[in-house]
């Protein structure tokens, strides 16, 4: 049950048209995103960008749309470079408040881990896609030469903050707009994604005037191709009307939508789940004490073995490290991604063993362990952690620096091989006690 809180109470839970989770699983399901779920939510700020300029426009009434109003605006003296200021100055100061920041994205956010959508529209002008969906944002014409080289893209029909003179904002602007999308090779782009994709509107209501001018547009193209599309907004009467204009209403929150698609899929077993990232963060936190305890209590001239298990608990880091550094792109999220690349690595472990480079094989060990763990912590509310240690010769599993250290009391060398390496490796400094060992996120 859905709680009265401002972020919670439009948590409606619904039943997803099989319709729109065929299209989600065929990778056909294209987000179209407006200023609902962005800087202009009301979950952000007490005022909206309209409010803003209302106020300072000399006899300008609630009537006006948003681009007649910023089209009164820009007439003014220096309007348009003041306009253009005035848009800045607000997504700065958004992006200045880490809560006001975690508001305007938490869409965004919840996006990111959903790894079967990479093409979004929007008119929103914010780089939050770009930010926390590793999106890259398709603006001018010169861009959608190079659609195809990325992965996962925005198509910012409005323009981007980025590029201030792409802004798209009073009446004239969207005339001119209208024109591109009809006649320009980024409208064209827009049409194919339309004839292809299934299309879901989410930020976007029957007032909203950049809905009415974008959708004129769109319905024309959908309604030649006769392909459903979808409408998520949380309330009842805007349902219904945008019910009548020919979309199939979803009464939701948008971000909780994202949710709900999402765990649809991890009940399906197509995807992992989100939480798992913060297992990872606490595992992360773990390695790195015990990797600063290594260095602190054992040095590389007394035990040569250290390189390994410095290089294990690198490798182990990096993968959990990139595993949240790339949350928002998705790919963390695919079970058959990190499944691919844990094959990929065993391969390559076995090519630098025969080639008696120890250290990377240690690196390597450490590094499928770290995915292997965001595959497991997926299945098990409380999943095993990896080991923390490694060393050649030892078959059981090392959980402490004590246990380490044990393998080699009373001058035990437990593998002659990755010996006789680390103490080549250590030949190459000159003061091996005063040396800190890390193996680079590369080999």
């Amino acid at each position: 049950m859905n709680c009265d809180c401002e972020f919670c109470k439009f948590d409606f839970p619904v039943s997803l048209p099989e319709h729109l989770i065929e299209s989600l699983l065929a990778g056909e399901l294209v987000i179209f995103a407006g200023a609902g779920i962005s800087t202009e939510s009301s979950r952000v700020l007490k005022y909206t960008f309209y409010d803003e300029i209302e106020g300072l426009v000399p006899g300008a009434g609630r009537s006006l749309s948003f681009p007649e109003l910023m089209q009164r605006f820009v007439d003014l003296p220096d309007g348009r470079l003041k306009l253009l200021q005035l848009i800045r100055r607000r997504f700065e100061h958004i992006d200045s408040f880490p809560e006001l920041n975690m508001s305007a994205s938490r869409f965004h956010r919840e996006l990111g881990t959903l790894f079967l959508v990479n093409e979004i529209v929007t008119t929103n002008w914010d780089t939050y896609f770009e930010t926390h969906c590793h999106a890259t944002s398709f603006v001018t014409d010169p861009d959608i030469a190079l659609w195809n080289a990325v992965r996962r893209k925005v198509l910012k029909i409005h323009g981007s903050i980025q590029n201030l003179g792409s802004i798209v904002a009073t009446t004239s602007d969207y005339v001119a707009c209208l024109t591109r999308l009809s006649t320009e090779l980024i409208g064209s782009q827009l049409k194919n994604i339309l004839a292809t994709r299934t299309v879901v509107f989410i930020g976007y209501s029957l007032r909203d005037s950049d809905f009415l001018q974008l959708y004129g547009f769109v319905k024309q193209q959908l309604d030649s191709l006769h392909r459903k599309a979808y409408v998520v907004t949380p309330f009842a009467e805007e349902a219904t009307r945008l019910e009548q204009e020919g979309l199939i209403a979803i009464r939701t929150d948008g971000t909780f939508f994202i949710r709900q698609l999402k765990t649809h899929l991890v009940a399906m077993g197509a995807m992992i789940r989100d939480d798992v990232f913060d297992a990872a963060s606490r595992l992360l936190a773990l390695v790195r004490a015990e990797h600063t305890r290594l260095h602190e209590r054992v040095k590389m001239d007394r035990l040569p073995e250290l390189i390994y298990a410095a290089s294990y608990q690198d490798g182990l880091m990096h993968a959990l490290d990139r595993a949240l550094q790339m949350q928002g792109s998705g790919e963390y999220s695919h079970p058959c991604y990190i499944g691919g690349k844990v094959r990929a690595y065993e391969t390559l472990k076995k090519e630098k063993r025969s080639a008696k480079r120890y250290e990377d094989v240690a690196y390597i060990e450490g590094y499928t362990n770290g995915m292997v763990f965001l595959a497991v912590a997926n299945t098990e509310d409380r999943p095993v952690r990896p080991p923390l240690y490694f060393t050649f010769g030892q078959k059981s599993d090392l959980y402490s620096l004590t246990s380490f250290l044990r393998l080699f009391s009373r001058g035990s060398v437990p593998h002659e091989a990755a010996r006789k390496r680390a103490q080549r490796l250590i030949s190459k400094f000159e003061d091996p006690r005063s040396v800190e060992f890390h193996h680079p996120p590369w080999l």
